[in-house]
């Protein structure tokens, strides 16, 4: 069972020592990103996910992480992502989704601010806004046939799905130019407005996700369903999107 450190810091140190053991001078950059670096951070529950960019000699000796990775598991860090400079400049076509969800909560611990001058070309970003909520709209739906209508894998499917699509959302508030909350909650609401969504029925599905709301099985799968229509209406309006324009 992983132990997160009262103390992120503590957490952070000892990451980058260990980063400075494996690479030495060939790390660019340390960065934290996602809920450790919010307000959202729950000791022992939320992840702590790393960033670590080096030279292209740093990134050719990557097989020396492995003896690391059970240590950062058990102080709570997932497998960390590691990238070159020129890697992530390749990308920002490929992966602008990620790596505006990284620029939108993070921390420079060590080095360089890798993140800080990105840009992201709006075509790009609207086609993987469509490719991905396609994937994911079509994930929930067969997600929501293969729960049985329990209520347990109801549950796991509201809170594994929200995180997704929350993802997303941000990407669709950058592209309407639209302020994009730093919590969860704000950018569902936020999103929800913009789009003409429930407001109401994304909050309940954020206290699903929360442990906050119990509720019985089939007022979870009355919500699913209200669930999957709203990320159809997303997806058309997505769709159809112009820029410079508001779509509902």
């Amino acid at each position: 069972m992983s132990s997160v450190p009262q103390k992120l810091d503590e957490a952070f140190s000892r990451f980058t020592k260990d980063t400075e053991v494996l690479f030495g001078k060939e790390v660019v950059s340390v960065v934290l990103f996602g809920s450790a670096a919010t307000d959202e951070y729950v000791p022992k529950k939320s992840d702590i996910n790393f960033l670590v960019v080096l030279t292209q000699k740093g990134i050719e000796q990557i097989r020396r992480v492995q003896k690391f990775v059970t240590r950062w598991q058990k102080r709570g860090i997932s497998l960390p992502l590691f990238m070159t400079k020129a890697y992530i400049e390749a990308s920002l076509d490929s992966f602008p989704i990620e790596f505006l969800n990284m620029k939108s909560a993070y921390r420079v611990i060590v080095g360089e601010d890798v993140l800080e001058g990105l840009q992201f070309k709006k075509e790009d970003l609207r086609l993987q806004c469509e490719r991905e909520m396609k994937s994911d709209l079509l994930q929930l739906r067969q997600g929501f046939i293969q729960t049985g209508g329990k209520a347990k894998a109801l549950k796991q499917l509201i809170g594994q799905s929200i995180v997704a699509f929350t993802s997303i959302f941000r990407a669709l508030l950058y592209l309407r130019e639209e302020e994009v909350p730093k919590t969860k909650q704000g950018v569902l609401l936020s999103t929800c407005r913009e789009f003409g969504l429930d407001e109401g029925l994304f909050s309940v599905l954020l206290s699903v996700k929360g442990y906050e709301t119990k509720l019985s099985r089939e007022q979870l799968a009355s919500n699913v369903q209200r669930y999957i229509s709203q990320i159809e209406k997303l997806s058309r309006a997505v769709d159809r999107m112009e820029f410079g324009k508001k779509t509902k």
